[in-house]
């Protein structure tokens, strides 16, 4: 599927790649060309740049879903809307118990909890799990025709894959059965002594962090795990969504030697996965060369030819030798440029050598200045649209 028809056809379109390419803006700039395509369109970002919002015309990113104000700002985008949100982890675990504990003092209970704070603030792959739960509300909930969601950078971005599995095995585990007996009352010897496992962990758990602190863990898991049915089942959906046929997955990159080496594990990793990559992008990735113009110098002569035709053109003149240096610099500027698209042109081919048939590349070239607002944002979604080569 080409990226025109991801952007206008497409329900999910999920941005991975190493940091630094200009991931997050790329993410936005593809959002903006779905809104323009008449859509309503989401940017679910969990990679935090105060850049983007600035770029949306918005006050700031955070957890609230805000509209982006094309209308006053002078992108035409016929029936279409924008709309932008960050994952901010704790935030977004809170609005998550908000909406599925099953009452008043469940919510109180766990919102409360000391245990419940830490883990929703600092768990390792918290983001993933939180972006995972933001991600189904969004698509479930939200009535967006598509959703972009742009990922952390470099190896991080993948861990939302595993979010759905991980979350579902926690909550089905071992641990918290030991914890919370009651859930998984034993039957036979074997179920007796992991019980009895259990008793032993707790009290030894409870003699290195105190009492206090041991109910409160139990506590947050008897709470939380009262809805591990609907967590699991959310989970299991999420897991579909991005699975779905479609669902796109974007791979970012530069064509700097650091950079396509994160894309190239990036790439590897998702095949492993089985997942598929519709399409490359590789932003700033040549130096465009303007073609001369019938009145204007030849630029790729040789030294010698350059002189003889500037003297030509300007014989005896105040102005000559300094029209000869800005020629020579010139020359040696345009010389430069194509030598650097030639190397990335050779990283570009090495990345997506490995890549399956159809997988299509799109290159966007180094812009003159960073996007700074949205019309910066609508002509990097044109040249990401038009720098599109089939695989």
């Amino acid at each position: 599927m080409s990226l025109s028809a991801l952007v206008g056809d497409g329900s999910l379109v999920v941005c991975v790649g190493p940091g630094g390419v200009g991931k997050t803006t790329v993410s936005a700039a593809l959002g903006l060309a779905a809104a323009r395509a008449g859509r309503k369109t989401l940017v679910l970002t969990i990679d935090p740049a105060r850049r983007l919002a600035d770029a949306l015309g918005l006050d700031g990113l955070d957890d609230a879903i805000r509209r982006v104000p094309l209308e006053r700002l002078g992108v035409d985008v016929g029936g279409g809307s924008l709309w932008a949100a960050m994952v901010d982890t704790g935030a977004s675990y809170d609005a998550l118990i908000e909406r599925i504990a099953p009452d008043e003092d469940t919510k109180r209970r766990i919102l409360a909890n000391r245990v419940y704070r830490a883990v929703s603030r600092s768990l390792a792959r918290s983001h993933a799990y939180v972006a995972m739960e933001r991600l189904y509300d969004a698509m479930e909930n939200g009535g967006y025709d598509l959703v972009v969601l742009d990922t952390p950078p470099a190896r991080n971005a993948l861990d939302i894959l595993d979010a759905p599995g991980h979350l579902a095995s926690f909550l089905d585990g071992r641990i918290v059965n030991w914890f919370i007996p009651e859930l998984d009352k034993p039957r036979g010897l074997g179920a007796r002594l992991v019980a009895k496992g259990g008793q032993v962990a707790k009290g030894l758990l409870g003699r290195v962090t105190g009492q206090t602190l041991l109910d409160e863990i139990i506590e947050f898991l008897t709470v939380f795990v009262t809805m591990r049915e609907g967590f699991i089942a959310r989970a299991q959906r999420v897991d579909e969504l991005l699975r779905a046929r479609d669902t796109a997955f974007l791979l970012v990159s530069s064509a700097s030697p650091s950079s396509a080496d994160d894309a190239a594990w990036l790439r590897d990793d998702l095949l492993r996965r089985h997942v598929p990559v519709h399409a490359v992008i590789f932003n700033q990735s040549f130096v465009p060369v303007v073609p001369d113009e019938p009145h204007q110098l030849r630029l790729q002569l040789d030294d010698a030819d350059v002189d003889a035709r500037v003297r030509a053109l300007a014989p005896e003149l105040p102005t000559t030798e300094a029209l000869l240096e800005t020629a020579h610099g010139m020359r040696a500027l345009r010389k430069a440029a194509a030598a650097d698209n030639q190397r990335f042109q050779r990283i570009v081919d090495g990345l997506v050598a490995e890549l399956p048939a159809g997988c299509h590349r799109v290159r966007a070239p180094r812009l003159d200045e960073e996007v700074r607002d949205l019309p910066g944002l609508a002509r990097l979604a044109d040249l990401l649209l038009a720098g599109e080569q089939p695989g």
